[in-house]
């Protein structure tokens, strides 16, 4: 096999005291170079079909805010998305939205195969053992937190909400979130919305906090609200907030 074309994580903060573990699955809009630019335009690989705009910095301040380490990927999605498991439609799209990724129509098992062996096997491997060296540190006191964004416009259709935030079967962080953000006037906040662990979005968290019993949850804030360095830090520090109320940790 050749050599690996890129290491697919960054981690900041490493030694951040908190019981929480960041991750940013969608971090980065980034193709490495054996699949070019995917037969796409510049727009479409600025688009959030490439990654999730303004989740990295917001993940990064809340890290500063929580003292908390950060683990984010280096790749765009359009790649692989590293939030799905191997059998997913969705885990390496010919069609994204209602967008064509022509370097993902017809995909060769042997592309296919690189790419799940120099991307999504060494960075879910790496977290793994990220979350497990910090589980022996805070044992079940420890959280994953995973940030995302989402467009204010999904086919068509306007998303009023601000944020959401997902959890699964395990309520004890997200239910808390929720009920903290909405002390604040004007904000919408939804559980669950726009949406669920049913969509296949909250792979990440099953495979390395729910497997653990682990506290979890997602958030996905409407990327419209970051467009400003104020913006995405004033939703940092009310995000780093509500988690560290809810936790006990305040």
């Amino acid at each position: 096999m050749s050599e690996p074309t890129c290491q697919p994580f960054a981690v900041e903060n490493e030694t951040g005291r908190a019981p929480v573990v960041i991750v940013v699955d969608h971090a980065s809009n980034h193709i490495p170079p054996p699949w070019g630019d995917l037969g796409l335009g510049p727009a479409e690989r600025e688009a959030h079909i490439a990654w999730d705009p303004g989740a990295l910095p917001v993940a990064r301040a809340m890290a500063r805010i929580l003292d908390a380490p950060l683990f984010a990927a280096t790749v765009s999605r359009l790649v692989l998305d590293l939030n799905r498991p191997t059998g997913s439609s969705t885990l390496i799209p010919a069609v994204s939205e209602t967008t064509a990724i022509p370097g993902n129509a017809n995909l060769s098992d042997a592309d296919r195969e690189r790419r799940l062996a120099e991307v999504y096997r060494p960075y879910h491997a790496a977290l793994e053992a990220f979350v497990e060296a910090s589980a022996a540190v805070h044992g079940h006191r420890l959280a994953v937190v995973a940030v995302h964004t989402f467009t204010p416009v999904y086919k068509g259709v306007a998303r009023a909400l601000h944020a959401g935030i997902l959890f699964d079967r395990d309520e004890r962080l997200g239910r808390g979130v929720v009920d903290e953000l909405r002390k604040e006037a004007g904000l919408v906040i939804e559980a669950n919305q726009p949406y669920s662990p049913s969509d296949e979005v909250y792979w990440t968290l099953d495979r390395h906090a729910v497997s653990r019993g682990l506290m979890n949850v997602m958030i996905e804030i409407r990327n419209d609200e970051l467009r400003t360095e104020g913006a995405r830090l004033a939703w940092a520090q009310r995000l780093s907030g509500a988690i560290a109320r809810t936790m006990g940790t305040a």
